[in-house]
C-alpha cells in the first residue's frame, strides 16, 4: 500500500474502535508516526499532516475532525476501492503502475446518511513568496498593467496545454490567489518572473525590488562552476556561457580550420587545442601536436571533426582570443558557420526585453515545505460498491488459489517473482510466523530465521524485513493476528508497478503472454478484494 492508502487504513481503523478510545488511539498513532507527522495541526513545516475538508470547505486536522465526528451519534466506517483513475484502456493490474490509481476512499455512515471522502494531497508552495505577495510585487512595478497582461498570456498558454481555462489580465490577481492558481504558480513562477522583467525593460524601465521583497528573489550565475575550474591565473580568458560561439551543425572541419587560421595567433590556438585533446587520450595513444591536429582537420575530409569534443575546441579558440583582449575574427564567408549561445549585443539593443541567465530574478525556494493529506468530502456520491460478494473466508481462499497458480507459472518461466507469491502464501498459511505484539528488531530477525529454515532465500528475508513495516503501522489499533497476516501477505503480493515489477516481465510466445495476462488480472482482482476485506476487518 502507498502512503495515501495507509492514511485511509489508519483512519478507518480508528473509526472502527470504541469512540471513547479515540483520543488514546490518536496519541498512540502520533507516537508511532513520530515528529515527521502532525495530526493536531495542518501545514506544519517539514511534516506530513493528516486532516479533512468537509463540504463546508473548512480544513480540519485529524484530531479536530475526530472530535466533530464523535458528536454525530452512531457511526459506521469502511474503506472503499473506487477503482482505477488511470489511463483509459489499460487493464487494472497495468494501471497500478501509475500514480493516483487504485486509491482507497473512506465511507462514513451516520443517522442513515452516507458520505464518501477521497484523499487529496496538498503540497506547500515551492517558493518562499506567497501568491498574494507576488501579485503585490507585480503591482509595485513600473507599467504594472502591462506586467499583468504579460502574465495573463503566460498563464493562458500553459492552461490551454493542460485543459484549464484562459485567464484575462483582469482575472490574474484573483486567479493566482485561488487554489488552482497557486498550483499553476508552482510550475510557472520562473516564467512569470521573466515575463515581468522583460515587460518592464521593454518599457524602458527597470524592475523595482523594495527591501521587504529582496529575500524572495535571487540571481544565479550559470558560469560559477566553469569560472572556478578555469583557475585564477586564466580568468582573463574566461568567456561567459551566453557569449560562447559554437559550430553550426552543417559546419565542416575545414570551416573550423579557417576560423582558427583567421586569427593572428593561430599557432597558439592550435597548441592549446592539442593540449586539451591530449588529456582525453588513452594510455599509449600518440599525443597531438599543433601541427598534427591542424593537419587532421584540414586534410581528413569534411567530417574529420566528428568524434572530437568540438565544444572544448571552440572554447579554446574563443578563450585564446579573449586572453588577447580581442573578439574572434570571423570572415564574412564563415559567419553562417557559428552561432552564439545567448543573444548578441545587437539583438539586445533591438529588444531590451532579452534577458541573460545571470540577470534573471529567480524565486527563492521554500525550504520548510510540508505535505497535507486531506479527506475531501465528495459533493456527489460516486457509485459505491456494496459488501464483497464473497465472505472473507472465501476471498482468502480465492486469493490463495490465485497466488498458487501464479507462483507455479512464474517458477516455470524462471521469474524471480515466484518467491514473492510463495512468501505471501507462507505468511497466510504458516503458523510459524506470529505478528501480534511489538515487532522489535530482534523479533524481525527471528522471523527472517523462520523463513530461512523454511527454505526461502536471503532476498525473501530482505523483503519481509521491509514489508513488516506495514504490520508495524497498525500496532496502535491492536489488530488480530489474522488481520496482520492478511496485511503482510497483501503487501508482499503487491508486485504490480512500473519498471522492474511483475508488470515489466516479458515472454517469448503469445500463448505464454496471454496466460501471464490472465493470471495477472486474476491475482490483481483477488488481491484488491482481499486487501479491502482485510482492512475493514477488526
Amino acid at each position: 500500500m502507498n502512503l495515501s492508502d495507509m492514511a485511509v487504513a489508519w483512519v478507518t481503523s480508528i473509526l472502527k474502535m470504541d469512540r471513547a478510545r479515540w483520543p488514546e488511539i490518536l496519541t498512540r498513532l502520533e507516537a508511532m508516526l513520530g515528529e515527521s507527522w502532525s495530526l493536531r495541526r495542518l501545514a506544519q513545516p517539514r511534516t506530513y499532516s493528516l486532516g479533512a475538508r468537509p463540504r463546508d470547505e473548512r480544513e480540519l486536522p485529524l484530531a479536530d475532525w475526530l472530535e466533530e465526528l464523535g458528536k454525530e451519534g452512531p457511526l459506521e466506517a469502511r474503506a472503499l476501492d473506487l477503482g482505477s483513475l488511470s489511463m483509459e484502456g489499460l487493464p487494472p493490474h497495468m494501471a497500478a503502475a501509475f500514480a493516483n490509481t487504485q486509491g482507497l476512499a473512506l465511507e462514513l455512515r451516520t443517522r442513515g446518511a452516507a458520505s464518501v471522502y477521497v484523499l487529496e494531497t496538498v503540497f506547500s508552495r515551492q517558493s518562499l513568496i506567497s501568491p498574494a505577495q507576488l501579485v503585490e510585487f507585480a503591482r509595485l512595478q513600473p507599467h504594472a498593467e502591462h506586467v499583468l497582461e504579460a502574465w495573463a498570456r503566460v498563464i493562458t498558454e500553459s492552461n490551454e496545454l493542460n485543459g484549464r481555462p484562459a485567464v484575462e489580465a483582469s482575472q490574474v490577481v484573483r486567479y493566482l490567489g485561488s487554489r488552482e492558481g497557486a498550483q499553476v504558480l508552482d510550475f510557472l513562477g520562473g516564467d512569470l518572473m521573466s515575463a515581468l522583467q522583460s515587460t518592464v525593460r521593454r518599457e524602458g524601465a527597470v524592475e523595482n525590488i523594495p527591501e521587504a521583497y529582496r529575500s524572495f528573489f535571487h540571481t544565479s550565475d550559470p558560469d560559477d562552476f566553469d569560472r572556478h575550474m578555469l583557475g585564477p591565473d586564466r580568468q582573463h580568458e574566461f568567456v561567459p556561457s551566453e557569449e560562447r560561439l559554437y559550430l553550426e551543425s552543417g559546419a565542416t572541419a575545414q570551416d573550423f580550420v579557417a576560423l582558427v587560421e583567421a586569427q593572428p595567433f593561430a599557432r597558439e590556438i592550435w597548441e592549446r587545442i592539442a593540449r586539451n585533446l591530449n588529456q582525453f587520450l588513452a594510455e599509449g595513444e600518440e599525443p597531438y601536436t599543433a601541427e598534427s591536429i591542424a593537419a587532421k582537420l584540414r586534410n581528413e575530409g569534411p567530417e574529420a571533426h566528428q568524434g572530437l569534443p568540438m565544444g572544448n575546441l571552440t572554447q579554446e579558440w574563443q578563450g585564446c582570443c579573449r586572453g588577447h583582449g580581442v573578439d574572434p575574427i570571423i570572415p564574412e564567408a564563415l559567419r553562417g558557420c557559428v552561432r552564439r549561445s545567448g543573444p548578441t549585443p545587437e539583438e539586445r539593443e533591438k529588444d531590451k526585453g532579452l534577458l541573460l541567465e545571470r540577470e534573471k530574478l529567480r524565486l527563492a525556494s521554500n525550504t520548510e515545505g510540508y505535505q497535507v493529506y486531506l479527506f475531501q468530502e465528495l459533493g456527489e456520491l460516486p457509485p459505491v460498491p456494496g459488501s464483497p460478494a464473497l465472505p472473507a473466508a472465501e476471498l482468502r481462499k480465492e486469493f490463495l488459489a490465485a497466488l498458487r497458480e501464479t507462483e507455479t507459472f512464474a517458477e516455470q518461466q524462471g521469474s524471480p517473482f515466484f518467491e514473492a507469491f510463495k512468501l505471501a502464501r507462507f505468511v497466510l498459511e504458516s503458523d510459524q510466523l506470529r505478528l501480534t505484539g511489538e515487532l522489535t528488531p530482534e523479533r524481525v530477525d527471528a522471523l527472517v530465521k523462520v523463513l530461512k529454515a523454511a527454505g526461502f532465500s536471503e532476498r525473501a528475508g530482505d523483503v519481509l524485513g521491509r514489508k513488516i513495516n506495514v504490520v508495524s503501522d497498525f500496532e496502535p489499533f491492536q489488530p488480530s493476528e489474522e488481520k496482520l497476516r492478511g496485511l503482510l501477505a497483501c503487501s508482499v503480493a503487491d508486485v504490480f508497478g512500473g519498471m522492474g515489477s511483475w508488470n515489466d516481465e516479458s515472454f517469448e510466445t503469445e500463448e505464454t503472454r496471454a496466460r501471464y495476462e490472465q493470471l495477472s488480472a486474476r491475482l490483481f482482482s483477488t488481491l484488491r478484494a482481499f486487501t479491502l476485506t482485510t482492512l475493514n476487518a477488526k
